[in-house]
């Protein structure tokens, strides 16, 4: 049996994350205070936070190496959390190395904007750790309010206004469906916790048997669908992905979908087991009809950033395909789900160096991201262009990238677990969505033109970091695979 530990160790486990909590109120208050002319000061603390912060959470890592409870068993602190509080302080700093550059251009320079970067990141890094419904939905809380004001963060434009709104309405809406789950599931076993509810499936209840554990569920299934974009719950993201700001969509991209993902993890693969085949026909056919709708959807928009939303919607079809793959005995009996950790890494990094080459071009103070504005970017800036076409690869699954690794062994675990339709779904999909990958491409590489792009050097190293993570890792993925797996694994104990 885990020993809850004393408050000082909790704080000690918790760190990081009350790391980030001071350094993004720090800067709200130096804002408010001092107001400085540069905006750089709050850049570089919310920079150095994150570094500091991630540096802790190796350090936590070690700690926690068999998991450990925190705060009477609200968080716990395993290496299944301690790899997703890594993809949200990646996706955090990331975003921050294309920001300072970008709200220039754009006209907003607003030191809250990192301090909501920080809240973001934060509720991002609770979810990921959060071992109650009631604590995942507080850190979803955390997280989705600093991204409903970062999204309309532009007030004179009224697509980023429209965006801001279009979240905050049906993000309120889909948290409204999962706290009426949780009231569900506590209506049948007396507990929010998650421990409760391994325990409570452990002792023989079959889900299939209790209507409340059942409705409940699927509720939080609901509430999870909207937080990671999958069909039907997905409609929202095109519009939010274009209007938000690029820096603020590169962050939604890849630290939401991952804090959400984990959340969803460890409810359904963790808590739930093998009794998650409950609602194993209502995650397959969720998965099919994202990946079929994603990839669809895609392959008409003209737009980089509707692109890129239509494939965030695809590509968490390929990640739900884990939660269907779960076979007889749970994650001790599926190591292969490792994949999805391994994906969510390499989506983390393809998804942010993508948008990092989209904040160079601006127009006017405003985002332009129209395919065509690309022509010509492989002769004028052959660096940014080899940048992105790396990441638009891997996001299509082509070797040698992270991204085909991801996707092959996500396969494979669905194959072992015999989800052969599921599979072939899948990869006719992929297949369709290689087109409008490769599109882009032929704009920069095979049309002539002189974009107008501003190089950012942070950004720009943003791009070479991502491109040169892509490569090595999809090259060399043992060390990263093994890392995944393990990570996976400890969410079973």
């Amino acid at each position: 049996m885990i020993q809850i530990p004393a408050l000082g160790d909790s704080l000690l486990l918790t760190s990081p994350s009350i790391l980030v909590f001071c350094v993004a109120l720090a800067i709200m208050l130096i804002e408010a205070w001092a107001r400085p002319e540069s905006k750089s000061i709050f850049w570089a603390l919310g920079f150095g936070g994150l570094l500091a912060a991630g540096a802790l959470t190796a350090l936590v890592h070690g700690m926690a190496e068999g998991g450990v409870d925190a705060y009477a068993g609200m968080l716990r602190i395993d290496r299944y959390g301690v790899f997703f509080q890594v993809c949200a302080i990646l996706a955090g700093l990331l975003s921050l190395l294309m920001s300072d550059g970008y709200l220039e251009r754009i006209g907003v320079r607003v030191g809250e904007y990192y301090a909501l970067v920080l809240f973001g990141v934060l509720g991002m890094m609770l979810m990921s750790a959060a071992n109650d419904l009631m604590m995942v939905f507080i850190a979803l809380e955390v997280m989705s309010i600093a991204m409903y004001v970062l999204c309309a963060l532009k007030r004179g434009d009224p697509k980023s206004v429209e965006s801001g709104f279009k979240y905050f309405i049906l993000g309120a809406f889909s948290s409204g469906v999962m706290l009426y789950g949780i009231s569900f599931v506590y209506g049948a076993i007396g507990s929010t916790s998650l421990q409760a509810l391994t325990a409570w499936f452990a002792a023989g209840h079959d889900a299939a048997s209790n209507s409340l554990v059942v409705v409940g569920g699927g509720l939080l299934i609901v509430g999870f669908g909207f937080k990671v974009a999958s069909v039907p719950f997905h409609m929202w993201a095109p519009d939010v992905y274009q209007g938000a700001p690029t820096s603020v969509t590169a962050l939604m991209a890849s630290g939401v979908k991952a804090a959400s993902f984990a959340a969803f993890g460890r409810v359904v693969l963790g808590a739930m087991g093998e009794d998650a085949a409950s609602w194993h026909g209502a995650l397959w056919w969720m998965s099919a009809l994202t990946m079929i709708v994603g990839n669809l959807g895609a392959l008409v928009q003209d737009d980089l950033k509707r692109v890129l939303a239509y494939s965030s919607i695809a590509h968490a079809g390929y990640l739900l395909m884990a939660f269907v793959s779960i076979g007889p005995g749970g994650l001790a009996h599926s190591p292969a789900l490792g994949s999805l950790l391994f994906y969510m890494l390499s989506y983390t990094f393809m998804n942010a160096g993508a948008f990092a080459v989209l904040s160079m071009f601006t127009r006017d103070g405003k985002d332009d991201s129209r395919i065509e504005r690309l022509a010509g970017l492989g002769h004028d800036h052959p660096w940014i262009a080899a940048g992105l076409s790396i990441c638009l690869l891997s996001l299509a699954g082509i070797p040698p990238t992270m991204g085909f690794v991801g996707k092959f062994y996500l396969f494979s675990a669905a194959l072992q677990a015999g989800e052969r339709n599921l599979a072939i779904i899948g990869a006719i999909s992929a297949a369709l969505g290689v087109y409008y990958y490769i599109r882009p491409m032929i704009w920069m590489y095979m049309r002539d033109g002189h974009p107008a792009v501003t190089i950012d050097r942070r950004a720009a190293f943003a791009v070479a970091l991502c491109s040169a993570v892509m490569l090595i890792l999809g090259l060399v993925p043992g060390t990263a695979l093994d890392w995944a797996q393990d990570s996976l694994l400890s969410l079973a104990g």
